[in-house]
């Protein structure tokens, strides 16, 4: 039987690959291979590799791998997604001649928890290569790829439709040979989803995900009534030691459905003590903040002990371009000795802080 498929999509693929059932799959462990595990019955990907590692694989085989429960049930499009799911991540997988394909059923259980505990979704394995140096040309294919791959990840997992801004990929970028073991701590609700989304992006395009070691998301308390919150002790406070785009995504998905705090006074500093006692192996503490709501806890900023970068969502300005930035930021910059970034400007010394204008939020 031939596995060379010139698939010309996930359907031909699926009923032209070679077909195998056994008990259960054991992994060839002497040859490489990576994992794309998918749960019982759905399609999505859970987990995965690197982009850079993503971007040096020459893959050599394919096994698609699924269970036969409930038994003799048509699995053909649950299956079929699921490799359409991989093709949106690996171009070309399903065309390439040279990509042998193999469809898995395994068979050993009887009752549903058994084939439940099973593996589920993708094996590939591969051989490395060295990158060959793109073209210009083709390495802007290459990001368009991966934007647009984000953004089908984004409307699917997060159910976020307007996630486009360059703020905070334009200020990682500036300081790309200056940051390092980053930590990113985000406010995590409504308006702020995409400042967080597009540093994501940007670190999958540009291959950087290994300067970042973590991420902090805060809500302000879930859906905490404002007299319930007490300050330092408003919790909604969330941390992941990843900067791989499926864990973290998955731990957006989770904070943003805990809810978004309610009011708009935001704990920032409860979210930077926790990232600084969380990450104490880090050089970096970048906080993504909302410059339209106050500091909910700015009374316990010298507990702070590191610098924190701040990044502004937006600031309006006077007629000589001078930001309003809310006084608790101004604060948060000068009392740890870190810097502001807003409108494609940035403050950094004690008199740059201070030039600012201060933005008077007295409805909070």
């Amino acid at each position: 039987m031939s596995f060379c498929i010139y698939a010309q999509s996930p359907e031909q693929l699926y009923f032209r690959a070679g077909y195998r059932s056994v008990g259960e799959l054991k992994i060839d462990s002497t040859k490489q291979f990576f994992t794309l595990p998918m749960s019982y019955g759905e399609d999505e990907i859970l987990t995965l590799p690197e982009a850079e590692t993503i971007s040096r694989l020459q893959i050599d085989s394919v096994l698609l791998v699924y269970t036969d429960h409930p038994k003799d049930f048509d699995f053909s499009s649950l299956n079929i997604n699921r490799i359409e799911a991989f093709s949106k991540w690996f171009d070309g997988s399903i065309d390439d001649p040279v990509i042998r394909w193999r469809i898995i059923k395994q068979t050993q259980g009887v009752s549903k928890r058994d084939f439940e505990k099973m593996f589920h979704g993708i094996v590939v394995y591969y051989r490395k290569h060295p990158r060959k140096e793109s073209t210009p040309e083709e390495e802007n294919k290459r990001k368009k790829q991966i934007e647009h791959r984000f953004d089908h990840l984004v409307k699917k997992k997060l159910h976020v439709e307007d996630h486009v801004n360059s703020n905070t990929a334009e200020i990682f970028s500036e300081h790309r040979d200056k940051w390092n073991k980053i930590v990113v701590v985000s406010d995590w609700t409504g308006s702020m989803y995409p400042y967080t989304l597009d540093l994501l992006s940007w670190l999958i395009q540009e291959r950087a995900q290994d300067q970042v070691i973590g991420f902090v998301f805060f809500n302000d308390g879930d859906t905490k009534l404002s007299n319930q919150k007490v300050i330092g002790e408003t919790y909604g406070v969330y941390h992941i030691r990843s900067s791989k785009v499926m864990p973290v995504m998955n731990l957006m998905a989770s904070v943003k459905n805990k809810g978004d705090g309610g009011d708009l006074p935001e704990n920032d500093i409860e979210a930077l003590i926790y990232a600084q006692k969380e990450f104490p192996d880090a050089n970096t503490f970048v906080l993504i903040g909302d410059n339209q709501s106050k500091v909910r806890d700015i009374s316990l900023v010298d507990q702070l002990k590191r610098p924190v970068e701040i990044i502004l969502n937006y600031a309006d300005e006077d007629k000589n371009g001078i930001p309003y930035i809310v006084s608790d930021y101004k604060k948060l910059a000068l009392v740890t000795g870190g810097n502001i970034y807003v409108n494609k400007q940035s403050f950094s010394t004690i008199d740059e802080i201070k030039s600012t204008r201060s933005l008077q939020l007295n409805d909070q």
